[in-house]
């Protein structure tokens, strides 16, 4: 009887610790894809503001698309040093910027830069409230 007792208390505890690591699991995929969906939506409602053609359209989505791939290369690679990873990440980003500079106007170009330091400044403002 005491076995029975025993085994029966093993299972139920073995049982909501399973539970918990499931639950947990779930809301983190949940928390990566709604951040997912408002950086898309910010994209979109940015590129709207900016007044761009289809064409520019796809040249920015298609730069877009190369710099995040290099990027993704970038943060693969584990033979580098910290240093040479940011560096190669801000090469990243000024040649990227180059060419957005070629695909938009200079007024569409300036609005973008000042649109992207207000992200980033809201972003750092939210993380000092967060510590």
């Amino acid at each position: 009887m005491k076995k029975l007792l025993a085994l029966s208390v093993l299972v139920t505890v073995f049982s909501f610790g399973a539970t918990a690591q499931i639950d947990r699991t779930i809301a983190d995929t949940s928390k990566v894809e709604k951040r997912g969906h408002k950086a898309h939506g910010y994209k979109k409602e940015m590129m709207k503001e900016l007044n761009l053609s289809k064409e520019q359209m796809n040249a920015m989505k298609t730069a877009q698309r190369d710099s995040k791939a290099k990027m993704q290369a970038l943060k693969a690679q584990d033979n580098i040093t910290v240093k040479e990873m940011k560096e190669k990440a801000k090469a990243i980003q000024e040649e990227r910027n180059a060419k957005l500079k070629t695909i938009l106007t200079t007024e569409q170009f300036t609005q973008l830069e000042e649109k992207m330091k207000k992200k980033k400044g809201n972003k750092k403002h939210k993380e000092d409230m967060e510590d």
